[in-house]
């Protein structure tokens, strides 16, 4: 076979159109024409874009640069000020439409820039972004595309070589390996290739009579995830052998310099001094690495408990510390030093920024909720029962249900026992309940348990998970028809299509499904409220019953408004805490409304 390349310098602009016909002016090079035995074969042109054309071509993905078609850059991130030079070539289909122009083929391609712009050979979905290059010093950097790897000749028409198109796609992924995963043990990438290859195999073997650009691009995305997943389980068990040998105190530092806090390091100690500003006042913080094994992190109170109102403070924070979860206050009875303490031990874990986040977020909100408490009882303005519970109650009653208000101060602590929720005991109130409240979010219906697995049916890769994606499901809705009745088709359904829809962050996972098992608990007591009113009558206005049956419906559509705003929401580190401060606070209320149910039942 003859082959012959020929190069046409143009040096000049050209008009393309994206697929909604928005003009993109480029500024050709080249354009290279390449016959075998007289028949033209491949087109390419090769152009160079601004920074701001370029994030264009970027985010829309035009000359089919989808991002799980890119690869990975060689050399660092673009500038915003270097021309981005790219090579591209005309898909194979639309080569016809250029061959009986090849003796004047750069005037034809201007001419159907002025004359016909909505030509097939100028619409940027037609050619196939090749590389993209940005020749910037002192070294240029870039990518190769998954295009690269094919040889056009494989999906022309309906010749589809499968044989080919493996081949380009395992190329693709080898070189992802060789680029970005050099520290991977070798077993570990030969685990990742081999399912890739596998993948692949199973996918050519239901899918070749459909090879499209579109499916190509789902493929490399499904296995790309597959290969992700296992590269991050090797990633995972290489950090936790070498555990011990990090340095922790290592970590502060880029922590607290990569968050932008202002600190200065304790000489001879392996410990940071930092400050942070609340919305109740200023403390110093100390980040201290103990021994290789333990990050501790303190805030400490600026002003010291006098003498003569320890005890006080002691009991105030004896009090807070029954009921917090992560950290807990400590007090220095000789100096009077108040401070919060949180920590972590990373013998066993991967300490990384999100570890340190969380540590220190959690702590220094903690402070700031229950500063004011501190220096009232300091102050002698209260006593320390009475600042913990300013604090840790509902504030924002209002004024019409004053009488609730003392119902919950009053309630005895002693008597706080947990009503256990059973989700598959349903009655017909329930049901309809849940038929009244059809219009509350789909989070707010379904169990944390559901939740958990219609997240995982939606991170399994298809097809190569199919069947026990369908056992999940087909289980699911029998749970979910059998818990809910009537309205558990409905139900499913709405689940499955927000499933398919929203993908959810793990952080924000956690919290919706706190947040769904809360709206149950309120689901139930509302229940046993409305069964009590159908056995012994309407509960008397005013009354403790009544009140609840309010608050506790006023309660469901609060934590309803979080699970619609959760699913897609950017969790910053101070809005994780808080949140996590508020399941707790609505914990510590449906605790009180549960034993006022019980008081109400027992006295019947």
């Amino acid at each position: 076979m003859n082959t012959y390349t020929q190069t046409h310098q143009l040096n000049s602009e050209l008009i393309l159109h994206d697929t909604v016909q928005t003009p993109l002016t480029i500024y050709v090079i080249t354009l290279t024409l390449i016959t075998q035995n007289d028949t033209l074969i491949e087109s390419r042109l090769t152009f160079q874009v601004n920074p701001e054309l370029y994030e264009r071509i970027h985010t829309a993905a035009l000359f089919n640069l989808q991002p799980e078609l890119r690869g990975s850059l060689t050399n660092g991130e673009f500038d915003n000020e270097t021309n981005i030079e790219i090579i591209a070539s005309l898909k194979p289909d639309f080569l016809p439409h250029l061959t009986p122009h090849l003796d004047n083929v750069t005037a034809y391609l201007q001419q159907l820039s002025q004359e016909e712009p909505n030509n097939p050979l100028l619409s940027t979905d037609n050619w196939l972004g090749l590389q993209v290059t940005q020749p910037r010093l002192p070294v240029a950097t870039g990518y190769s595309t998954f295009w690269n790897y094919v040889n056009f000749t494989a999906i022309s028409g309906d010749n589809i070589d499968s044989e080919q198109i493996s081949d380009a796609i395992f190329k693709f992924f080898q070189n992802s390996v060789e680029a970005n995963l050099e520290s991977m043990a070798n077993d570990a990438v030969s685990q990742a290739l081999s399912e890739v290859t596998q993948g692949l195999e199973e996918w050519l073997d239901t899918s070749i009579s459909a090879i499209t650009s579109e499916t190509l691009t789902q493929a490399v995305t499904e296995i790309a995830n597959a290969f992700v997943k296992i590269a991050d389980s090797s990633e995972i068990e290489t950090n936790q052998q070498n555990i011990g040998s990090q340095n922790i105190f290592a970590e502060m530092v880029n922590f607290f310099t990569a968050d932008d806090w202002h600190y200065s390091k304790i000489q001879g100690d392996t410990a940071l001094r930092t400050a942070f500003s609340g919305d109740n006042g200023t403390w110093n913080c100390y980040a201290i690495a103990r021994n290789q094994q333990q990050l501790v992190f303190y805030s400490v109170c600026s002003t010291l408990a006098p003498e003569n109102k320890r005890l006080a403070v002691a009991e105030f924070i004896t009090r807070a510390n029954s009921g917090i979860i992560v950290g807990n206050f400590e007090l220095d009875f000789d100096q009077g030093e108040i401070c919060y303490k949180t920590c972590i031990d990373v013998s066993e874990i991967q300490l990384n920024f999100n570890c340190i986040k969380n540590l220190v977020y959690t702590n220094v909100t903690m402070m700031d909720k229950y500063l004011p408490g501190i220096m009232s009882v300091i102050n002698g303005e209260v006593l320390p029962i009475s600042a913990i519970k300013k604090i840790e109650l509902i504030q924002d009653l209002s004024q019409s249900l004053d009488k609730q208000k003392q119902f919950l101060v009053d309630a005895p602590a002693d008597s706080q026992e947990t009503m256990v929720v059973n989700y598959s005991s349903q009655t017909d109130i329930q049901k309809q309940e849940i038929k009244r409240d059809k219009e509350s979010h789909i989070l707010s219906i379904l169990t944390p348990e559901e939740i958990a697995q219609f997240h995982q049916v939606s991170q399994m890769v298809a097809p190569y998970q199919r069947k026990k994606v369908q056992e999940i499901t087909d289980k699911l809705k029998s749970v979910i028809i059998t818990r809910t009745g009537e309205l558990g088709e409905e139900i499913f359904t709405r689940a499955s299509n927000f499933f398919l829809e929203v993908k959810l962050e793990a952080k924000n996972l956690k919290l919706i499904q706190r947040y769904s098992g809360l709206a149950g608990r309120t689901r139930l007591l509302l229940q046993h409220l409305n069964n009590w009113s159908e056995q012994h009558g309407e509960l008397p206005e005013n009354s403790q019953g009544r009140i609840a049956l309010v608050e506790l419906d006023n309660l469901f559509w609060r934590i309803d408004q979080r699970l619609q705003e959760l699913p897609t929401d950017k969790l910053e580190s101070k809005q994780e805490v808080t949140l996590l401060i508020e399941i707790e606070e609505f914990r510590e209320q449906l605790g009180v409304y549960e034993n006022s149910i019980k008081r109400l039942s027992a006295d019947c």
